[in-house]
């Protein structure tokens, strides 16, 4: 973000929502938020403290809440869209309680409990700060395309994954066991199973009912109904807290500790946390995939783009911020940003009304939240769990091919019974599959074009042209595309054997492949090239390379493709490819060419017209020689010309560039007639490329011969139009060869 944060600040926003009619909306949005934002946080410093860290839950919630009240500031201040709400996430969350649990099976148990606490502080705070550094990045360099280019269905397989862990995780903090059968004995079930419907409640209301209180009134509703049992059943608040039923009692010790204190550092376990550092890996990969899920999704709440890079930047200013409060990464909930923009219309006041709110809470309340049963945080965390699994297993059914889909289920399978780590590796695995095969699906080949639909920028006399009319389909044109790899290239080489092997099609002398929307190969498809090259050696057929660029020429050489080595060849480009192939099929067929006069060759063009020998009067002869300009691009359009011998070419001169040829005529044919009737200037310069013969007609005589000859003034129109005509035929069958 290269705009400093001073010149972002909106007074001018926060001055509007100070107005009186304003206030009160604004203070309810922010006292909801700030509660629902209590309660995840709850959630997940329970999923994450558990097991030997569950008498530090406090100390975790009073962390987390404290880089939330920092996050929820900076970004209400800060981002491009005022109902952002940021905080920490329930997806890092889940693989970061993963990574803590099994850097705590490391630690021998003889250890101080405090040695443990130390070593999952600080692994919090890498991950947070990690997280902080690579958004940064992200932003300053404009790399969130980059997330983008890792298959839709791997990222479900992610999520799904994250959902199960969700879920694992809430069974594990209610009753303290792991996902074995254990926790399906009756007096263990007991204690999970109101979570269990309770989130069951939460994912179907809220399935149906689209409204932003419902989870907050729900976990609410949940926690009075289970205060309301006690109270009929006259079971006392001691007896269910000893059993383990809430998320107290908090010992004493539960304040702000900073995770960078040297005495809190000396107590770090360095192997454990070392080894545990690539761990943390996954926790940032899933943060930024859900961060760009979340602004996607906010984009479409919102109904317009936010600055990603600014969101990025002030996003990762504060997870570095936050993680030195202890902060959980965190970035935009997507939930608590739609609540904002539908209860109060977009504010930034509304996330200042609930940092403020969650402050009093952590420093009034604090003692309150042990009174929490566990089962309705778990049940947020189900509710979670089941929002992702439902998405990326259930409703992804009709979304991906059956394939993809697959790669999501395998994703999630080894993920819930191998590891989340394992879970990244099969899905780096499937990507590959994935795009290997998907891939494989391109036809390398854009268009089959052959000599009789496409034909070089040569303009060649009337024999000619009927002999390469009847020997066109001796030279197949295929425009290949994309980037070749192995797979393309051995289709490539499968199509062009079953070519070949079609008995009652023309044989084909010359393959031309134009390489001019290739984006690049690899070193195996070399080698389905140099199976080519054998197989056109075979066939004594002659492979044409164009438009290869000098990186890609190289690699051809290097195979031992170079330029005649056996059958092949190279051009810069199609045409003049296609024009060395013609004129390799002429030389085959030779014709004698006897010269002519511009007369007769016209008298070919319209035989039935007695008075094209009217027309040359009126012309004018000259002799020139290579390298004269009949017509210089921009030049009055008051003239054209016939070529009676030789051959000219015309083409676009292009400032710092070569000459862009576009048709290269001899005898016989019309150079100029566009412009010379449109009465526009020369969009082409002419010139010749050889001692040619030429005729002019000047818009004058032209004029003149329409006064005092209209039959030959005719005659040259219906010429004119004839030549036009034959070319406009020629490209129209061009334009369906291209479209079959």
């Amino acid at each position: 973000m290269d705009i400093p944060l001073i010149k972002l600040f909106p007074v001018g926003e926060i001055k509007a929502d100070l107005r009186p009619e304003r206030l009160l909306t604004l203070l309810a949005t922010g006292l909801v938020i700030a509660i629902f934002i209590v309660i995840l946080t709850v959630s997940y410093a329970a999923l994450i403290f558990a097991g030997p860290l569950t008498p530090y839950i406090p100390l975790g919630i009073t962390l987390f809440l404290t880089g939330n009240i920092l996050m929820v500031i900076l970004v209400s201040l800060f981002s491009s869209h005022a109902s952002s709400i940021s905080l920490g996430q329930d997806l890092p969350a889940a693989i970061l309680a993963l990574t803590i649990a099994a850097a705590l099976a490391t630690i021998p148990p003889s250890l101080p409990i405090e040695n443990t606490l130390a070593t999952t502080l600080l692994l919090i705070f890498v991950a947070t700060f990690g997280g902080g550094i690579l958004f940064l990045l992200i932003g300053r360099f404009k790399l969130s395309m980059l997330i983008r280019f890792l298959p839709y269905p791997v990222v479900g397989g992610f999520l799904a994954g994250t959902g199960w862990l969700l879920l694992r995780g809430a069974i594990k903090m209610i009753t303290g066991l792991p996902m074995t059968p254990a926790v399906l004995a009756p007096d263990v079930a007991v204690r999970w199973l109101p979570g269990l419907v309770l989130a069951g409640v939460m994912f179907a209301l809220s399935r149906r009912f689209r409204q932003p209180l419902l989870l907050p009134a729900l976990f609410i509703a949940g926690v009075t109904l289970f205060y309301l049992v006690l109270w009929l059943t006259g079971t006392p608040q001691a007896e269910v807290m000893a059993q383990g039923w809430l998320l107290g009692p908090f010992p004493e010790g539960g304040t702000w500790q900073f995770p960078l204190h040297p005495d809190l550092l000396s107590q770090v376990e360095r192997d454990v946390f070392l080894a545990n550092l690539p761990r943390l890996l996954p926790v940032l990969l899933v943060a930024t995939m859900g961060f760009l899920l979340n602004i996607s999704g906010l984009e479409l709440v919102i109904k317009r783009e936010m600055d990603l890079s600014r969101e990025m930047g002030v996003v990762g200013l504060a997870n570095i911020l936050s993680s030195l409060l202890g902060g959980l990464i965190g970035y935009q909930s997507l939930s608590s940003s739609t609540l904002n923009y539908k209860m109060s219309g977009s504010s930034r006041l509304t996330g200042l009304v609930a940092a403020a709110a969650i402050v009093f809470i952590l420093t009034q309340g604090i003692s309150l939240l042990s009174y929490l049963p566990k089962f309705a945080l778990g049940a947020m965390l189900m509710y979670l769990g089941f929002n992702l699994l439902f998405a990326w297993v259930f409703q992804a059914y009709s979304r991906f091919s059956p394939l993809e889909y697959g790669v999501i289920w395998l994703i999630l399978l080894v993920i819930a019974f191998v590891g989340f780590l394992e879970g990244i590796g099969a899905g780096v695995v499937a990507a590959v599959v994935l795009f290997v095969i998907n891939y494989s699906q391109i036809n390398v080949v854009k268009h089959r074009l052959n000599g009789v639909t496409h034909r070089s920028r040569v303009t060649r006399g009337r024999e000619q042209r009927q002999l390469l009319e009847q020997h066109g389909e001796q030279i197949q044109i295929w425009q290949l595309q994309g980037y070749i790899f192995f797979g393309t290239a051995q289709k490539l080489l499968d199509q062009v054997k079953t070519r070949l092997q079609k008995p009652v099609l023309p044989p084909v002398r010359f393959l031309l492949l134009d390489f001019r929307e290739v984006t690049g190969l690899d070193s195996t498809a070399l080698l389905g090239f140099a199976k080519l090259s054998q197989l056109a050696q075979e066939h004594q057929l002659t492979l044409v390379l164009t438009h290869l660029t000098p990186t890609l020429q190289r690699q051809f050489e290097t195979q031992g493709l170079a330029e005649n080595a056996g059958p092949i060849r190279f051009f810069a480009d199609m045409d003049r490819g296609m024009e060395w192939c013609e004129q390799a099929i002429l030389d085959s067929h030779p014709i004698p060419m006897a010269e002519k006069s511009l007369a007769a060759q016209l008298g070919e063009i319209l035989p039935q017209a007695e008075q094209v020998g009217l027309l040359v009067p009126y012309l004018e002869q000259q002799e020139v020689e290579p390298g004269f300009y009949l017509i210089h691009q921009g030049d009055a359009p008051d003239e054209l010309y016939f070529v009676e011998q030789g051959q000219v070419t015309a083409q676009l001169e292009l400032d710092g560039r070569a000459p862009v040829r576009l048709e290269t005529m001899r005898g016989g044919r019309v150079v100029g007639e566009i412009g010379f009737y449109l009465a526009t200037r020369r969009s082409a310069a002419v010139r010749a490329d050889e001692p040619t013969t030429i005729y002019r007609l000047s818009l004058a005589r032209l004029t003149e011969m329409e006064q005092k000859d209209p039959a030959a003034a005719a005659t040259f129109h219906r010429l004119i139009s004839y030549l036009l005509a034959e070319r406009a035929t020629h490209l129209i069958r061009a334009v369906d060869a291209l479209l079959k």
